[in-house]
């Protein structure tokens, strides 16, 4: 009895020393991290919050990554140079706090609770973006860049030159990687998947397909008629005029206004001096004045900008605006009126016969009637014609007949006024510009022209 007696004291004081270690292991896991805890690789067990942030910063802190590309190591550097760093603290006492002190001796017999650097990364992104591009700026420096699939004109013929497999650095794919580098702890980061590539190969269909449609709208006719001349466009003109962006075929606006700006130049025969045969002094030059025509600059490009691209051929009368007969050369026809200053008088031409002509008053010196190729552009009975003497008083003239000729008011009008016409009497009774005509001869004149009609005034 008393040997069970006393086993029983001795069982009972070991169970209450192990309970006591027991409580003094768990008070010191209070404070500490358990058996088996390890963050970044660093095992930090019976540690306190303080003592693993000290260990673990001065692990990380002194870690390098380097990169390599086909197995060669091209850069060595630190997480901070990088602008990542670490900030363990508050990971810590997030870890400390879901431990309970009382089971380390189950975690003792647990496997290990592994927790990644990652999760106490700090990164500064303007300080990481400035590293991958200067990094990714001094790898590239002497590699070969890759190209993308395109349409090249070879003389006269579309064709697509292959896409080239380069080997430069995507900016967008180093960041990913080096970024999920760091963030796994891995020391060897590899670039060899971070090239960029070619986004357009030579089987590209839609590529193809824009190969066929150049070819076709090139090898279009474009036929022109502009006021009785006409003419083809050159093919390689309509090829000037094709641009090609990512398999997508448009027009050159701008190329397309400088070829119609060059038929203008050609063609058009508003404000060009005019070469004339006239009727008493021989051939004379005539300067430009509001008869003749131009073409319609607006409507021409919109029309091939409009039809060129549906690649198929046509024809088209260019637009044109102004005054001015159906002839390839610049010219007033048969049917027009002369009037000249020096000869002090007029000529109505119809079917290139005289039909009317008489002696004229032109304007007194040193007022002037403007030489140049003229239209009547409208005709008005019974109008008062308003203007400035040279002395600076004001007159109003009526006029049975009124047609004028320019765009600064000088016109053909009867002048009852006037007894005399011809000879040198503009020198001291002439007119302010406009062509002083007998009033019996400007009813004829008046009823014999319509509107349009060429005025040459030499």
């Amino acid at each position: 009895m008393q040997f069970t007696k006393k086993l029983y004291v001795t069982l009972a004081g070991v169970v209450v020393v192990l309970a006591g270690g027991y409580a003094l292991v768990s008070h010191h896991y209070q404070s500490a991290f358990l058996p088996h805890t390890e963050v970044a690789g660093v095992d930090i067990s019976g540690r306190s919050v303080a003592e693993a942030n000290q260990v673990l910063l001065k692990k990380v802190n002194n870690q390098k990554y380097t990169l390599k590309d086909q197995q060669n190591s091209v850069l060595t550097f630190s997480g901070q140079a990088s602008g990542f760093s670490h900030n363990f603290k508050p990971l810590l006492k997030k870890m400390r706090q879901t431990q309970n002190g009382w089971t380390w001796l189950s975690r003792s017999f647990g496997e290990h609770q592994t927790t990644k650097a990652e999760d106490a990364l700090i990164l500064d992104t303007n300080s990481f973006n400035q590293f991958a591009s200067q990094t990714v700026t001094k790898l590239n420096a002497s590699r070969t860049a890759s190209k993308n699939a395109q349409v090249d004109l070879t003389g006269t013929d579309y064709q697509i030159t292959k896409e080239v497999y380069g080997n430069t650095i995507s900016l967008a794919k180093f960041k990913k990687t080096v970024a999920h580098g760091i963030n796994q702890g891995t020391a060897t980061i590899n670039l060899q998947k971070d090239y960029d590539q070619p986004t357009i190969k030579s089987t590209d269909q839609k590529l193809q397909k824009t190969v066929k449609e150049l070819t076709t709208i090139a090898n279009e006719t474009i036929n022109y008629s502009v006021d009785g001349n006409t003419f083809q466009v050159p093919k390689s003109e309509i090829r000037s005029w094709l641009t090609e962006q990512d398999g997508t075929v448009q027009l050159d606006k701008t190329a397309i206004t400088n070829y119609v700006i060059q038929m203008k130049t050609q063609y058009d025969t508003y404000d060009k001096p005019l070469t004339f045969k006239s009727t008493k002094q021989g051939t004379v030059t005539v300067p430009a004045g509001i008869y003749g025509w131009s073409i319609s600059q607006a409507d021409e490009v919109a029309a091939l900008m409009s039809e060129v691209p549906k690649g198929k051929s046509f024809s088209r009368t260019a637009v044109i605006n102004g005054s001015g007969i159906a002839n390839k050369t610049r010219s007033v026809g048969s049917t027009y009126i002369e009037i000249d200053k020096k000869a002090q008088h007029m000529w109505l031409y119809q079917d290139g016969k005289v039909t009317i002509e008489t002696d004229i008053v032109t304007a007194k010196p040193p007022q002037v009637t403007p030489s140049g190729v003229w239209s009547i552009w409208k005709k008005e009975r019974n109008a008062t014609l308003k203007g400035t003497n040279s002395d600076g008083t004001a007159y109003a003239s009526p006029v049975s007949y009124w047609m004028p000729i320019d765009e600064t008011g000088v016109g053909i009008h009867d002048s009852s006024w006037q007894p005399k016409y011809g000879g040198d009497w503009y020198k001291e009774h002439g007119s302010h510009g406009c062509i002083n005509t007998p009033p019996a001869t400007m009813a004829k004149l008046y009823d014999a022209v319509s509107e349009g009609i060429p005025v040459v005034v030499i």
